[in-house]
């Protein structure tokens, strides 16, 4: 399925599994240049704009009830 990760004011239309953790797509992208490592090591905090809530990023798309089309936007977890 396809899903949207939105952070550092960039759209990016992913490809993932719905058995994938949210955290660990992100972090390979981040580790790939798509986004930049603002969070430097800080939890990040996943929005879905779908359902106008936050979830565990350590969730699965799939448990975390994430499907075709949603739209992530990513921050920074603050302390």
């Amino acid at each position: 399925m396809i899903v949207t990760f939105a952070a550092d004011n960039k759209k990016l239309d992913v490809m993932v599994k719905p058995e994938q953790k949210i955290e660990e797509v992100y972090q390979r992208l981040r580790e790939n240049g798509y986004f930049t490592s603002v969070c430097h090591g800080r939890q990040i905090r996943v929005y879905s704009l779908r359902k106008k809530a936050y979830l565990n990023s350590m969730l699965s798309f799939q448990e975390g009830k994430i499907f075709q089309g949603d739209i992530l936007l990513i921050e920074c977890e603050l302390y």
